[in-house]
C-alpha cells in the first residue's frame, strides 16, 4: 500500500493500475446535497436489497463492508483463528498471506505456476490442509496478479477440500465483475461452504465509494453472527452518501462498464501485439480483466527494474516481489490505447537501458 500510494502514482506513465479509471461522477447524479441520515435507516437496507436481487440471494446472506479490504479483514477476524490452517495461493495480493497470520492462523502457501496457466491445483491444496484441525482455502478469482480465472470445476473441488477440513472456501471475487454478467460465477451462490467477497472498485471505477461485501453460502450462514461481531468491532456503520451512490450504480452497470468495453476492443489487442513482439517479456493475456503477470527472465530482481523504470522512464510498474514472485511485473492495461502505447514504449526502452546498466 505504501507503494500504491507513492511510486505507483507519481510518474508520467503507468502500468500499475489494477482497476478502471474513476467513473464519471455525473453518472451517479453528483453533486448532490450531503445525506446525513443514519445508514442503517434506509441507505444500507436499500443497497443490501438491490445487491441481493442482482446476485439472486437472500439479503441475510450479505454483509456490506468498506470495500473488499474490509471484507477480507472481517473474514480473517471471524475465521482465521489460532489453531486453524489457511491454504493461500501464491503469487498473491499480500493481505491474503498476512491477514491469517495476524489473527493467529497457520498459513500454507500453494503455488500457482505460469506453466500451468496459473491454475490453483485442488490436489495441492488438499495436501496443504492434510491433518489440519480446521482448514480454510483463500484465493482470488480471477487471480491477482495474473488475471487467470478459476474454473467452476476447480472451485467446486476446492470447496470440497475445505469442507473435508472442516472449513470454508473464501473466494475474493473483486475481479469477477469484469466477466460478462451472464457468465459470472459467484462461489457462495452455488457452493454451500463458500464465502464470496466483492466490491464496486475494479470494473466500475468506483473505489472512491469504498463499498464491498461478504456473501455467505448457505452453510456459511452459521457464521453470520461472528461476521457481524467482527464488523461491529472494526467499523460499525458505512457512510450514507456512499451507500446511496452505490445503489444508483447497481442500476447503471451498462454505462459504468462502457469504458472497460473500450479497453477490450482497443487496449487489450494493443498489449497482445506488444507481448508478441517483445521477446524479453513472457505473459499469458487473460480472457477477462485488465491485468497480466509477465515474467522477465533477464531481470530476476524486478524491484530493481521497477526502480530503474521509474527513474529513467518515469514509468510505474508493480514488481513481482509485492506478490511473492520476483522476476515478474504486473502489467495493468486499463488505460486508453494512446496512454498504454506510450507506457509500453517506455517499458521496452527501459528494458534496453536496464540491460546496459
Amino acid at each position: 500500500m505504501r507503494f500504491a500510494r507513492g511510486p505507483a502514482v507519481a510518474h508520467a506513465a503507468s502500468l500499475s493500475q489494477s482497476g478502471m479509471p474513476a467513473a464519471d461522477p455525473m453518472l451517479l447524479g453528483a453533486p448532490r446535497p450531503l445525506d446525513t441520515e443514519w445508514a442503517g435507516a434506509t441507505a444500507l437496507p436499500e443497497f443490501t436489497a438491490a445487491l441481493a436481487q442482482r446476485l439472486r440471494v437472500a439479503p441475510e446472506q450479505l454483509l456490506i463492508t468498506p470495500g473488499t479490504t474490509g471484507a477480507l479483514s472481517i473474514t480473517a477476524a471471524a475465521l482465521f483463528l489460532a489453531g486453524s490452517t489457511v491454504a493461500v495461493e501464491t503469487p498473491s495480493y499480500e493481505p491474503l498471506r498476512v491477514l491469517p497470520l495476524r489473527e493467529g492462523a497457520r498459513v500454507v502457501e500453494v503455488l500457482r505456476e505460469r506453466s500451468r496457466g496459473w491454475r490453483l491445483d485442488p490436489d495441492a491444496v488438499g495436501k496443504a490442509l492434510r491433518g489440519a484441525a480446521r482448514g480454510h482455502v483463500l484465493l482470488t478469482s480471477p487471480h491477482n496478479p495474473s488475471g487467470a480465472r478459476s474454473s467452476r470445476a476447480d472451485l467446486e473441488a476446492l470447496a470440497s477440500v475445505a469442507a473435508g477440513a472442516g472449513g470454508y472456501l473464501v473466494c475474493n471475487e473483486i475481479y469477477e465483475e469484469f466477466v460478462d454478467p451472464a457468465e459470472r460465477f459467484h462461489a457462495a451462490v452455488h457452493l454451500p461452504n463458500a464465502i464470496s467477497l466483492g466490491s464496486l472498485t475494479k470494473a466500475y471505477g468506483l473505489g472512491c465509494l469504498r463499498i464491498g461485501w461478504v456473501l455467505l453460502g448457505s452453510a456459511a450462514m452459521a457464521e453470520r453472527e461472528v461476521f457481524e461481531d467482527a464488523s461491529f468491532l472494526q467499523y460499525v456503520d458505512l457512510p450514507t452518501p456512499a451507500l446511496r451512490a452505490a445503489t444508483r450504480a447497481l442500476g447503471l452497470e451498462r454505462e459504468l462498464l462502457a469504458p472497460y468495453g473500450t479497453v477490450r476492443t482497443e487496449s487489450r489487442p494493443l498489449l497482445a501485439r506488444w507481448l508478441a513482439s517483445e521477446r524479453r517479456v513472457e505473459a499469458q493475456l487473460p480472457e477477462h480483466g485488465i491485468i497480466a503477470f509477465a515474467a522477465v527472465p533477464s531481470a530476476p530482481d524486478t524491484r530493481a527494474l521497477a526502480e530503474h523504470l521509474a527513474a529513467r522512464e518515469q514509468l510505474a510498474v508493480v514488481p513481482g516481489e509485492h506478490f511473492g514472485a520476483p522476476g515478474h511485473l504486473r502489467i495493468g492495461f486499463g488505460s486508453p490505447a494512446p496512454a498504454l502505447a506510450d507506457a509500453l514504449t517506455r517499458l521496452s526502452r527501459g528494458l534496453d537501458s536496464f540491460a546496459g546498466a
